[in-house]
């Protein structure tokens, strides 16, 4: 998975797709509005129990968007949301 941050420069995170840290950040985008992508978001990466795992947590201003997802998540679904909402944002062009 890439995300390219747009901020004082050009960001480009990469991680594998299938890791907590992008399935985290998925499902966050997944239940934002159009409008909130237009909200400066902060990205939180919280380490898991052992040193292999990286969770994101996503903010914005002071709110955490909470997501809960499992082992029987749909990340087809899910991924597809989160590109819609990517897809509407940028269409609407605020």
């Amino acid at each position: 998975m890439l995300v390219t941050i747009q901020a004082d420069r050009t960001y480009i995170l990469e991680s594998g797709y299938d890791t907590h840290f992008s399935k985290c950040i998925l499902a966050a985008i997944a239940t934002l509005t159009t409008q909130q992508l237009y909200v400066p978001l902060t990205l939180q990466p919280q380490p898991g129990n052992d040193e292999s795992v990286l969770f994101c947590r996503v903010w914005i201003g002071s709110e955490l968007i909470m997501t809960n997802y499992n082992q029987q998540s749909d990340w087809k679904v899910t991924a597809r949301q989160a590109i819609d909402v990517v897809k509407a944002a940028s269409e609407i062009g605020f």
